[in-house]
């Protein structure tokens, strides 16, 4: 009986590690996105639209993340497929010449995100 009850406890923990991991990883991987696509981004007029942009991507960025780290499997599992898709999507762009010139380094943060959120969607290893 003891046994038992360790071994669950145990699998409860991987699970929440597993979302935990998803969403910090979420975070840090998305503002690592952020930080090298501005980088690479041509200067422009930091107006007020930009400005309510960038505050509504964090605000939606804390929100998920938030979400994430409660434990939310259809969370984790729709954006690991939103994220498997932008992924392919940026892989297939590399064969055009004309690509945004920042994909090379964008696409680990999305494969690595994909990864983590499949990883707690669907019980990857």
């Amino acid at each position: 009986m003891e046994n038992e009850d360790s071994q669950s406890t145990e699998t409860l923990d991987l699970r929440a590690r597993k979302y935990t991991q998803a969403g910090y990883g979420f975070l840090g991987l998305n503002l690592a996105y952020l930080v090298i696509a501005m980088i690479f981004i041509p200067p422009f007029n930091l107006g007020l639209s930009a400005v309510l942009s960038l505050v509504a991507f964090l605000l939606l960025l804390s929100v998920l993340t938030y979400y994430l780290l409660k434990g939310k499997k259809r969370l984790a599992q729709a954006l690991a497929i939103i994220y498997g898709a932008r992924s392919i999507f940026s892989a297939y762009s590399l064969t055009d010449v004309s690509t945004f010139q920042a994909v090379p380094y964008l696409l680990p943060c999305l494969l690595i995100t994909f990864y983590l959120l499949g990883r707690a969607g669907w019980d990857w290893r």
